[in-house]
């Protein structure tokens, strides 16, 4: 059986095992003991190809995710498709995650780059300092979550399960696919054309498992061995993140961060 990790256990992330783009030091976060979390806060990133402010916000990513308390994924969208480059990572369904955020962060449109703390709140990728707070408020306010483990099943497959009471009436279980750490692209239209355009921790696969009401209940999910895995456990409808687990990849070679 693969190694499992639970929610309540902090992921120590080590470097990336191949060149990426540079990287200035760590980003700034102040987490003191009074604000430290046994469950990372799990950062998303909506980002695009096709935007001229998305490299850098890109990069802030990965800076995040050198934290042990921070956990990051980035889901491209495809609305700057229309500009002249269609991004290969993009898919409609990222577009309406991004989308069933907006009324519970107040958002009133839909934006890039644009990041989302642990679906409570909602920060510019421009203002890294609003990120960063946001991330430390998080970390200083973790509610208490339900316990969630996700393992090897029949078939290939996933089983993902939860146990405890739910924090909300209902919460989603979603299961993500992603292609761990650095890799580079180049642009060839659009308003990054010509740039080799660093992405990190790029997501690959959303999927809706069902909905979760407390007491111990098994999901299964579709494995794709070659990415990380995450499930994860959050308020119906866009709410906050309450919990996640994480699967390494198969082939550990294959895990660049």
């Amino acid at each position: 059986m693969r190694s499992v990790l639970f929610l309540f256990l902090s992921l120590f992330l080590v470097g990336p095992a191949f060149a990426g783009p540079p990287l200035e030091a760590s980003a700034g976060l102040d987490t003191s003991e009074d604000c430290w979390s046994e469950r990372p806060v799990l950062v998303e990133l909506f980002t695009s190809q096709g935007c001229p402010l998305c490299p850098q916000a890109n990069r802030y990513l990965g800076q995040l995710d050198r934290h042990e308390n921070v956990f990051t994924l980035a889901f491209a969208v495809s609305y700057w498709d229309m500009y002249g480059w269609t991004d290969t990572y993009a898919r409609p369904e990222y577009v309406q995650r991004q989308r069933m955020y907006l009324p519970n962060l107040g958002v009133a449109r839909l934006y890039t780059p644009q990041f989302v703390v642990d679906g409570v709140q909602d920060a510019p990728g421009w203002n890294e300092e609003m990120v960063s707070d946001a991330v430390e408020d998080r970390l200083c306010g973790m509610p208490e979550s339900p316990i969630i483990t996700i393992e090897d099943g029949p078939f290939g497959a996933y089983t993902i399960t939860l146990n405890g009471e739910a924090p909300e009436e209902e919460l989603d279980i979603w299961l993500v696919a992603y292609a761990p750490g650095w890799a580079m692209v180049e642009v060839g239209a659009g308003e990054n054309e010509g740039l080799d355009m660093p992405h990190y921790n790029m997501v690959k696969s959303l999927t809706y498992l069902g909905s979760w009401s407390g007491g111990e209940t098994v999901f299964m999910g579709e494995s794709y061995r070659r990415y990380g895995t995450v499930a994860i456990a959050q308020g119906a409808g866009g709410g906050p993140i309450y919990g996640f687990a994480y699967a390494e990849p198969e082939d550990m070679d294959e895990r660049q961060h």
